[in-house]
């Protein structure tokens, strides 16, 4: 286990979420008691009312009385007798119903009363919640986070209506239960803390990197700027069968994701100008101009760019804090006015950016809209982004946090155990094996991995082959498995996890006896990537030996005893994320990755082998030293598209099959609900470990919406009637699942927190799935840990929902290490 875990801590206290209604909801119980035992005597008595509407022939009223008080009984309605109607009916009636109708009918009165008590109730409680909803705006870290996921919120929501079912409320509670108990770190809604270090809650704020790669695109499209930016030839050119292969880039316009997608295209059409360009040296676009020549040498220039013939050389480096800054400094050689004033407004942006996390919400929202205005009030006909502007802030919690140790290193070694048969060496990782022998024979060795990796991305059928083996991988999943003992490299991981779990407690002093439950969410990988990003961040508040990025080194030398780790990043010239995670190790460089002005053209020099001992693939340098490539990205491995998924494979080949989290697998089908069944599921626990939520399955039909017409104070009594009918525990996580799954649009929505106790998380609730697209269930998962479970405590003694991030890993196999089948059946034994 690693000897450092990482917190990810809410910024509102759970308390924040104290939008039920107690009183109103106390009263709705009563309600239903009542209702019950009034349902309990509707039967004989109706039955007896049935009897006596024959004997009532002669009194056509009192008949007609009967029948629609038979029916009001059956159905539980009130009922309004005159006196003498109901006198009429006890006297024809027999000597026990009489009694039973004036008593049920009190009753009923009884319940009706009540029912208007809550109904006041209802409204009273509902503009409280109301108010608290509108208080969490003002909370300061809280406003901070808004300015930076939702402005709008802080601009034009303070002074409107929150009631439950306007959009406005929705909003606001989205965000209210983003800071409170939904852990996914951005800006100030959730900070982060590194186990038993001191945190200050200080934050880290720098402009998107999606905007400043446009205005580096913008930049170099505008020829006044020539002679200050560079170009390279696209340096990833590789033979395959006689014909040039490269890769071109492509990038997603405004509101698309911060990613560059690198496709593997054949260029023999363009093979003279291919060779010709090979061989150009890094210049500037001014001197690539003067190579061009022709009638339109920029138009020319700009086809090449984007054809990716020619790249454009990043004028920061990997160490550059501040990427922008290094823009400005690349244009200082240009003395025209255009240029100057490019200049000032890149500077306003960079230092408006860098002191972003200082400032209040408000004043956040305030500096933002005013540099993006400064954008759009440049003259007509300078150079303008793509990209709207956009800061980013990573923050540090201002609230410790110690886990007592003991405890929960058994209850993740225990967890170790359990899983490790279901890691397995994946299917993908054996066709490409396969592919190497193939090519090169057993025992065989390529002078280039990336020539191999193109090599198999450009051979014929190479998408269904893929699609095949990634079929067989999920096959694999869900049980222990031989696959989980096959060998690797020295340079290929070993199987690892990192775990993302919560801690059920009453108390700190709980999980110190063992009084607590480690409840699984979900796993990633556990070479450092999840959290290799907040390095900067975190290593402010440490020295450089408990500095993370010190630590992840460390970690990270530690899997590969016996090879040298070199970090493989991808987008980083788009996607700040990984951009912050780069420069942990020595590079090992992606030839579809830009290179950087302050740096020599970058080349590379990974080779591969096969080992007929272990039969698996080595990567090695020139002179034959293991090489360990090493993604530290944020972006999983599995959703990273392109010919670099591959690499990744080789590099990581362990599928984590285990199935045994919170976290359902998005790719996993499972059919639709059927009819007005609910499906529950209850839930799965081993020892202190909850390896699973209980939850309820149901077709999108079945939750309650608000009929037109329909008084908030009965929809929330139609919800709460329906909640108890299902035994329904009062507080949820929803999570709408559709009828396909891509990277881009996951089968199972996001969860979605949920109070049935609450007016305002119900209608947001109900209008979530309503308007949800090709939606074919809803599933309710417990919130657990549920109130009493958030051991943690700020300063005011509130409590704070937090998850854990702990790495581990275990022994490389290899074929002298392989168990034994006694105690393979052992491990499997324990997955079961």
């Amino acid at each position: 286990m690693s000897p450092f875990t990482v917190h990810r801590i809410n910024q509102l206290p759970v308390e924040a979420l104290d939008l039920a209604l107690p009183r109103t909801s106390d009263s709705l119980c009563r309600e239903t008691e009542r209702a019950q035992r009034l349902a309990e005597q509707a039967g004989p008595l109706s039955d007896a009312l049935h009897a006596a509407v024959p004997l009532l022939e002669e009194a056509p009223h009192l008949r007609r009385a009967a029948l629609d008080l038979r029916r009001r009984v059956h159905n539980g309605r009130p009922v309004h007798l005159h006196e003498e109607v109901l006198h009429g009916l006890c006297e024809r009636l027999d000597a026990t119903t009489g009694p039973a109708l004036t008593q049920w009918l009190d009753k009923m009165h009884d319940l009706s009363a009540l029912r208007a008590r809550t109904d006041v109730l209802y409204g009273e409680e509902t503009a409280l919640a109301t108010e608290r909803l509108r208080e969490a705006l003002t909370e300061g870290v809280f406003a901070q986070g808004l300015a930076q996921a939702n402005p709008q919120i802080l601009t034009h929501l303070t002074t409107k209506p929150l009631e439950p079912h306007s959009k406005a409320a929705r909003s606001v509670l989205g965000y209210v239960s983003r800071a409170a108990v939904k852990t996914s770190p951005f800006s100030r809604l959730t900070a982060l803390a590194l186990d038993g270090h001191h945190t200050d809650g200080a934050g880290h704020s720098y402009v998107d990197q999606q905007h400043v790669h446009a205005w580096l695109d913008a930049l170099a499209r505008d020829e006044r700027f020539a002679a200050a930016l560079q170009v390279e030839p696209n340096r990833s050119i590789r033979p395959v069968e006689g014909r040039p292969y490269l890769l071109t880039p492509s990038y997603g316009g405004p509101g698309a994701s911060a990613w560059r997608t690198d496709s593997l295209v054949d260029g023999t059409r363009q093979g003279k100008l291919v060779e010709e360009l090979a061989s150009w040296p890094r210049m500037t676009i001014a001197e690539a101009l003067g190579r061009i020549g022709g009638g339109d040498p920029f138009g020319g220039f700009l086809r090449l760019l984007d054809t990716g013939l020619l790249r454009l050389v990043l004028p920061w480096s990997p160490t550059d804090r501040r990427p922008l800054r290094a823009v400005v400094r690349g244009l200082e050689p240009l003395a025209n006015p255009v240029a100057e004033r490019t200049r000032a407004l890149l500077s306003r942006l960079d230092e408006g950016a860098a002191g972003l996390h200082l400032l209040s919400g408000h004043d956040r929202v305030r500096t933002v809209e005013r540099l993006a205005a400064a954008i759009h009030a440049a003259p007509e006909g300078d150079p303008r982004p793509g990209v709207r502007y956009a800061v980013y802030d990573d923050a540090l919690s201002d609230l410790p946090l110690d886990l007592p140790a003991v405890p929960i290193h058994e209850d993740l070694t225990d967890l170790g155990r359990l899983i490790r048969p279901y890691i397995f060496r994946s299917h993908l990782y054996d066709w490409l094996r396969d592919e190497f022998v193939s090519r090169y024979g057993p025992g065989g060795h390529c002078p280039d991995l990336f020539g191999f990796l193109w090599a198999v991305a450009a051979s014929p059928g190479f998408d269904g082959k893929l699609f095949r083996a990634l079929q067989r991988d999920h096959a694999e999943s869900g049980r222990p498995t031989d696959r989980a003992w096959l060998p690797v490299a020295a340079g290929s991981a070993p199987p690892t996890a990192a775990v993302l779990y919560q801690i059920a407690a009453r108390s700190a002093d709980d999980i110190r006896r063992g009084h607590h439950q480690l409840v699984v969410n979900q796993y990633n990988s556990g070479i450092g990537g999840l959290v290799a990003r907040f390095r900067h961040c975190m290593d402010r508040s440490a020295s450089d030996s408990a500095a993370l990025t010190d630590r992840l080194r460390k970690w990270i030398a530690d899997l590969f005893p016996d090879a040298v780790p070199h970090q493989v990043t991808l987008s980083a010239d788009v996607n700040g994320m990984h951009r912050e995670a780069d420069g942990i190790l020595p590079a090992l460089h992606w030839p579809g990755e830009p290179s950087c002005a302050r740096e020599g053209p970058r080349t590379t020099t990974a080779m591969l082998r096969h080992c007929p001992d272990t039969n698996t693939l080595e990567f090695t340098d020139p002179e034959g030293l293991a090489l360990a490539p090493v993604y530290l990205g944020v972006v999983p491995q599995h959703l990273v598209p392109g010919v670099a998924r591959l690499l990744l494979c080789l590099a990581d080949p362990w599928v984590n099959g285990s199935r045994l989290c919170c976290t359902a697998n998005p790719v996993d089908a499972v059919p639709a609900p059927v009819g007005e069944d609910m499906e529950p599921t209850p839930r799965k626990v081993r020892g202190r470990l909850v390896l699973g939520r209980r939850t309820w399955r149901f077709a999108p039909g079945l939750l309650p919406m608000a009929a037109k017409g329909e008084a908030p104070s009965a929809f929330f009594r139609r919800v709460h009637e329906w909640r108890v009918g299902h035994g329904l525990p009062d507080e949820v996580f929803l999570s709408v699942e559709t009828s396909s799954w891509t990277p881009a649009a996951p089968s199972r929505g996001k969860p979605f927190w949920l109070s049935f106790r609450s007016p305002h998380a119900i209608w947001a609730a109900a209008h979530h799935v309503g308007r949800a697209k090709g939606a074919k269930a809803v599933r309710l998962a417990e919130a657990w840990p549920d109130r009493s479970g958030y051991w943690l405590r700020d300063g005011n003694g509130a409590h704070r929902a937090a998850e854990h991030v702990s790495l581990l890993r275990w022994e490389r196999p290899s074929t002298e290490r392989r168990p034994t089948g006694e105690v393979a059946a052992m491990d499997a034994k324990e997955g079961e």
